[in-house]
């Protein structure tokens, strides 16, 4: 998996994050759509669709794999 891959990751899991925490929208938006596409296929993103204070939001969200393989390129904390 690339740098640019895993930034989409980062970004999917913040705006998850974010939802949880603070209220926002829990998908994540990109322009870089092929990017995001390529990952859908591999199963670590998923296309949703979301409505927010009654507004229609699409956007990518993290699978379960994908969160795995997020935080498995993450260094220890320990090392």
């Amino acid at each position: 998996m690339n740098k640019k891959d895993l930034g989409l990751l980062e970004r999917a899991l913040e705006a998850e994050i974010g939802a949880a925490l603070e209220g926002k929208p829990r998908l994540m938006q990109t322009k870089a759509t092929a990017r995001a596409d390529a990952l859908v296929a591999d199963g670590l993103l998923t296309k949703c669709v979301e409505f927010w204070f009654g507004i229609k939001i699409e956007g990518y969200e993290l699978t379960h794999a994908g969160r795995f393989a997020y935080c498995a390129t993450c260094a220890d904390e320990d090392a």
